[in-house]
């Protein structure tokens, strides 16, 4: 009897440690799976050599940033303020309406500045001045719109330095509306790119910074003669040219050196460059490589489209349990989801499952601040950012939710409409076989701690 005993405890032990080591291979082989998956694929891709100090390459659409040097440090833009001055002169004129040259426009520029010879007194529709401005880069007609929208250069400026606030410049102050030298008339490459964000939308704009061919204006009511204006963006009309630029603006004073903001597209991906204080060569050098860099190193993925786990694994892992896109629930489904147009900008050979997320919950209960999003999903790759996008809870604004979700919680209801805010709590992820696995291990060793027990038990009265 003693023996028989004896056995049977030995078989209890001996399944027990296989059942143990069975378990842990099958946790550390996933995790091993997934650290070859997680670094399956090489790294972020290297950016080119660029010579320029002061630069950025930005995702026009996103805002992403695939390369950047310096570019949180003030400089001086030169004549690529004009894209600022095109962009607060559409939003606040007529194209057909007439713009009168001053005196104080004339006498604004001294000589070796770019001009368009403007006459005082000369007419010409701010769609002409417009066109002038930006593509002949004219000094003289940037003060006559400047004037012309602000009723002076100083209120104009105010309104510059509104806008570029509005626009998330934080390093930016302009003096006046051409980008002559000035201590007070500053910006950055990320600031700038901000605001080409802006402009690459507005199709007057990008039509006169893209115009390949002479830009010819009738005569006036000063002249008689036709005017001709040619574009000077080399990666444009000029020796650089590059087939996926779809247009640009120059600048250059003796303080702020050769300056450049350059827009690209293709195969839908939109790209602005901005250079500051280089050469007229390298500043076309750098920007057609960055260029390459990015159309030849990157690809577009829609997040919609391959996201199905939300903020799940930041929560309690229910993801790996099959529960993917829709909220627990105690009477009304709620439906988590994401704009379907957003996207990443991810290195070529990379898939969606190999990124990172973090997730930034919007604790806030004012409805106003919550229209962009309860959350905010921002992705990575290599420790590199690429991309972002909003988690959105879309319901009807008469219906109370009582919901389940450990992370969705009321933030006030009036029995007519119910706000509710995620939040990041103190949750852990949890692998699902890992979990399964240390569940069976606890359950081994009481097994086999009340076993040694009665083991025990029995040899004190045998």
């Amino acid at each position: 009897m003693h023996s028989c005993r004896n056995n049977i405890g030995k078989y209890i032990l001996i399944w027990s440690y296989l059942a143990i080591y069975l378990f842990t291979f099958i946790g550390l082989s996933l995790l091993d799976i997934h650290k070859v998956n997680a670094g399956s694929s090489q790294g972020y891709p290297e950016a080119p050599e660029i010579i320029t100090d002061y630069c950025i390459l930005m995702d026009a659409d996103t805002g992403n940033i695939l390369y950047e040097k310096n570019s949180n440090e003030q400089c001086y833009p030169a004549s690529v303020t004009k894209l600022m001055t095109a962009l607060l002169v559409v939003e606040n004129c007529n194209m057909s309406d007439t713009l009168t040259v001053s005196s104080n426009a004339v006498a604004s520029v001294k000589y070796g500045d770019a001009t368009a010879g403007l006459k005082k007194g000369e007419e010409f529709t701010i769609e002409q001045a417009l066109n002038i401005m930006l593509i002949k880069s004219a000094n003289d007609m940037a003060y006559a719109l400047g004037e012309y929208v602000g009723g002076s250069i100083a209120n104009f400026a105010t309104m510059m330095n509104k806008k570029a606030e509005e626009l998330g410049c934080l390093n930016t102050h302009f003096s006046n509306a051409s980008g002559l030298t000035d201590v007070n008339h500053y910006t950055t490459a990320y600031d700038m790119a901000l605001i080409c964000r802006a402009v690459i939308d507005v199709p007057a704009i990008m039509n006169a910074i893209s115009y390949t061919k002479s830009y010819s204006v009738p005569p006036t009511n000063m002249t008689s003669d036709t005017r001709y204006y040619k574009l000077s963006h080399s990666m444009v009309t000029g020796k650089y040219l590059y087939e996926h630029c779809i247009g640009g603006k120059t600048g250059y004073t003796d303080a702020a050196g050769h300056t450049l903001a350059t827009f690209a597209e293709k195969d839908g991906l939109r790209l602005i460059c901005i250079i500051f204080n280089s050469t007229d060569e390298e500043r076309y050098q750098d920007t057609t490589a960055l260029f390459e860099y990015a159309f030849n190193n990157f690809h577009r993925v829609n997040i919609s489209e391959n996201e199905d786990s939300f903020s799940f694994n930041q929560g309690l892992g229910l993801s790996a349990f099959g529960i993917n896109g829709k909220a627990l629930k105690s009477r009304t489904g709620i439906t988590l989801s994401i704009p379907s147009e957003d996207y990443l900008l991810i290195p070529n050979g990379v898939h969606f499952s190999e990124l990172s997320r973090e997730i930034v919950y919007n604790q806030t209960t004012e409805e106003s601040e919550l229209s962009g999003g309860y959350a905010s999903i921002y992705y990575y790759y290599d420790n590199h950012p690429v991309g972002q996008t909003n988690l959105i809870i879309p319901m009807s604004s008469n219906t109370t939710i009582s919901t389940g979700l450990p992370y969705l919680t009321a933030a006030g209801s009036d029995n007519t409409n119910t706000v509710y805010t995620l939040q990041g709590g103190r949750y852990i992820a949890v692998n699902l076989w890992l979990f399964i696995g240390a569940v069976c291990i606890i359950v081994l060793i009481i097994v086999l701690i009340l076993h040694s027990k009665k083991t025990r038990h029995d040899l004190r009265f045998d």
